[in-house]
């Protein structure tokens, strides 16, 4: 049993050992705001590969992939 355990942490640790320390998560977005967020796949932030964007009645629009370095930006809804 201790085994086991101890087989599962560090196969834990090493899963968290390979996100890169730079990978983002994007801030939840707020109530009453439309939220866009662009991901990149450089830290210089030159090479877009996705987008997520919350519109003010709650519907997400995504596409490409959402992971990687980001830009987000938020603004009021009417």
């Amino acid at each position: 049993m201790i085994r086991r355990v101890l087989a599962v942490a560090a196969l834990a640790t090493a899963t968290l050992a390979t996100v890169p320390a730079a990978a983002q998560a994007a801030p939840a977005c707020p109530a009453g705001y439309m939220c866009n967020t662009q991901y990149f796949s450089d830290s210089a932030r030159t090479n877009l590969v996705g987008v997520k964007t919350q519109f003010c009645d709650g519907e997400v629009s995504t596409w490409g992939r959402l992971s990687g370095y980001i830009t987000w930006s938020s603004s009021p809804c009417n």
